[in-house]
């Protein structure tokens, strides 16, 4: 019954993510009917509304809708404010496909700008898209780099053509990510061994913790780093060292005291690694939160993360010895 059920949530998890594709898809396609700003307007909408949806109800960050909200999004407001100054006419098509490539390069080269929004917002992240936009980047500048030979050439090229280079490809393109998107997530459903890394941080001083509110809404407290990353617990260890540099400015080694197993809703087990971050003052660390007695916290565990439920008595036993692991 069990597995049942985490097969129906993986499914329909699977058929949400690659959904978030549909809107680039539509919209590409329309601009083959209607390559004008109201077009791409329509696919911005359908983008937005998808968006929110995934946000609020599915409490989830889709990446491909976040993609085709800021690639359209853009081409729709250079068109409709400054009209055909940074989209020329019957460019439309390429300068939709080169946003939404340039966007997919931003996520693959810092990927942490997309896990800072997903943080901020309280959601875990379950899929990584590097794969996809790897995609998107080499057959995307593949095909612009044509476009621009052939157009710099002056090549007089037939209708047939003109419509397989300016409108096919593309919508290949995204094609091409949607099918191996969907193949990979069942791929991944059936290995047992394969596991969603999931690095939280607990900032520690003088046997205090530090806890964010992401949500404000809730007013659920919860550790104010979480991440994502797949590979090894080695991996993971120069990951979380890397992350506690970027917060503090200092080289402090993250300590990891705890590994356990959780089962995420939409069926993918996630693999969580606890570490702390023994700090010697409370202004060494640049996030925004507050430090709460483990006394306080035990006391009032209805504004906790259920996550922070299991770890407390761990995080309990790790601040005891806060002295001993800053020195």
């Amino acid at each position: 019954m069990k597995e049942n059920k985490q097969n129906m949530g993986m499914n329909l998890r699977n058929k949400i993510v690659s959904i978030g594709l549909l809107p680039i898809i539509i919209t590409l396609i329309g601009l083959h009917f209607f390559p004008n700003t109201e077009m791409l307007g329509v696919g911005l909408f359908m983008s937005l509304i998808m968006l929110t949806y995934n946000i609020i109800k599915m409490k989830d960050l889709n990446f491909f809708l976040l993609l085709g909200t800021l690639g359209i999004g853009t081409c729709f407001v250079l068109r409709l404010f400054w009209g055909y100054k940074y989209v020329p006419l019957n460019t439309i098509t390429p300068t939709v496909e080169f946003s939404l490539m340039a966007f997919a390069f931003i996520y693959h080269t810092a990927p942490e700008l997309y896990k800072d929004i997903v943080s901020k917002l309280g959601i875990r992240i379950c899929f990584s898209y590097k794969f996809e936009t790897k995609i998107i980047i080499v057959l995307s500048s593949v095909h612009l780099i044509i476009l621009y030979i052939i157009k710099t050439l002056n090549h007089d090229w037939s209708p047939e053509g003109r419509f397989f280079m300016i409108n096919v490809v593309p919508v290949s393109i995204y094609i091409i990510c949607l099918i191996i998107n969907t193949l990979g997530i069942h791929f991944v459903a059936k290995i047992d061994l394969s596991k969603q890394n999931i690095i939280r941080i607990a900032p520690i001083c003088n046997g205090k913790l530090l806890l964010s509110n992401k949500n404000m809404s809730s007013q659920v407290w919860d550790l104010p780093i979480e991440r994502n990353l797949e590979g090894t617990v080695e991996d993971c260890i120069k990951y979380a060292t890397k992350t506690a540099k970027r917060f503090t400015g200092k080289n402090i080694q993250p300590r990891l005291i705890l590994q356990y197993s959780e089962e995420c809703s939409c069926g993918i087990c996630n693999n969580i690694l606890l570490f702390i971050l023994p700090l010697k003052a409370e202004s060494d660390i640049r996030l925004e939160g507050k430090f709460f007695k483990f006394e306080d916290m035990e006391n009032d565990q209805h504004q906790l993360n259920k996550s922070i439920k299991k770890e407390l008595e761990h995080l309990k036993d790790a601040a005891s010895l806060w002295k001993e692991f800053y020195l």
